[in-house]
């Protein structure tokens, strides 16, 4: 199991792809699957997106990486609307 982090990314779209990048390994390191990855990346790309509408291009968002009960839980604070992205991590069929 890994253990939180918290990076910070310029609200910039050139940027930004890190963290969602980040989001898919994460999920995989953590235990789930390739999709539960994917998953995590699509919702967590979809809220950057939108507080970055609230940000503009100038300001940086900070996400916190962590597991916590069955479940990957991204924190994103910037812009004044801070933002938790959560998806349910699935048990890999062994």
């Amino acid at each position: 199991m890994s253990g939180p982090f918290t990076i910070r990314v310029p609200a910039d779209a050139r940027y930004r792809v890190l963290a969602v990048e980040l989001a898919g390994k994460y999920v995989e390191v953590a235990g789930g699957t390739a999709a539960d990855g994917r998953a995590l990346a699509s919702a967590l790309a979809t809220a950057l997106d939108r507080l970055a509408g609230h940000a503009g291009d100038q300001g940086d968002f900070d996400l916190t990486y962590r597991v916590t009960s069955g479940q990957i839980e991204v924190s994103i604070a910037g812009a004044g609307h801070p933002i938790v992205v959560r998806h349910p991590l699935t048990v890999p069929n062994l």
